[in-house]
């Protein structure tokens, strides 16, 4: 059976490799494919582990931050749960795209007794030691997988860039180019996450509740504010989350009528945190 996957794997990391030669047979192959087929090949392989209940081999691809924090035996137990006893039939690969320093897989597992299909997201990320495993959706759960996210000074920094990048020339407003910078921007404050003073040159930077900013938009003249999503820093490389949410009853710009969302990434190069490109953005 290990032989037909591994296989099974070659014929199809071949055939990948092949198509995308063929789509650059009169250049050389773009540093963009050679990812792909790189990350491809990671997805395959953790499939392979997958099909065997490997997950000592599988908790090896996760990045070093995960490692620090979560043991193999608790890998092990989320696959064994996932598994729940069903018996493995095949799987289905869908996309497979790469933004930013993230990579994104999805496939499908069919399982036999009983006959039906789970989905498995994979998240990558690309590090200094290549592609390591970030998240496997359907398989371990927010509740308690938590990680990447102790290191409240580093946090806070990240917020700070991550709005630097939000206001630049060449930051949000490329990205969403129908929304208008107004001189006060307001952030949404929530208890539970930690507070950090954000200092911009131009701009006046406020932390408000929810009914705060329903009571003071018309005096600060916002249409809309802004929400830190997930930040999470990992064996050397940040992302961060900004969403921008329109306000009701206010005039809202063209494509902010809904809340609106962008992945940042950062490195850490010296002391100093450094813009290294978008992720999704939805």
């Amino acid at each position: 059976m290990r032989i037909i996957i591994a296989v099974a794997v070659s014929v199809i990391l071949a055939l990948a490799i092949f198509f995308i030669a063929q789509k650059n047979m009169h250049n050389k192959i773009a540093t963009r494919d050679l990812a792909k087929v790189e990350l491809l090949q990671r997805g395959l392989e953790f499939i392979n582990s997958l099909v065997r209940k490997d997950g000592s081999h599988i908790y090896q691809m996760f990045n070093f931050t995960f490692q620090k924090k979560f043991s193999p035996n608790q890998l092990q137990g989320a696959i064994d749960h996932w598994y729940a006893e069903r018996s493995y039939r095949g799987v289905k690969f869908g996309a497979v795209n790469i933004l930013g320093l993230s990579g994104h897989i999805t496939s499908w597992i069919s399982f036999k007794n009983p006959p039906e299909t789970k989905l498995i997201y994979q998240y990558w990320i690309k590090t200094d030691s290549g592609w390591k495993l970030m998240w496997l959706t359907g398989i371990l759960n927010y509740k308690d997988y938590i990680y990447g996210d102790s290191d409240t000074i580093a946090q806070h920094e990240i917020m700070q860039r991550v709005f630097e990048e939000a206001i630049s020339d060449s930051g949000i407003k490329t990205v969403f180019p129908q929304l208008e910078l107004t001189k006060n921007l307001a952030i949404l404050y929530r208890p539970q996450r930690n507070f950090t003073k954000i200092k911009l040159p131009k701009n006046r930077v406020v932390w408000l509740t929810q009914d705060e900013i329903k009571n003071e938009y018309q005096r600060l003249g916002i249409n809309t504010y802004f929400d830190f999503g997930m930040i999470r820093i990992v064996d050397g490389i940040a992302l961060g989350t900004l969403d921008i949410v329109p306000i009701p009853r206010t005039k809202q710009p063209p494509g902010i009528r809904r809340r609106r969302s962008i992945v940042m990434f950062f490195k850490k190069v010296a002391d100093d945190w450094v813009f290294a490109g978008y992720g999704n953005k939805w």
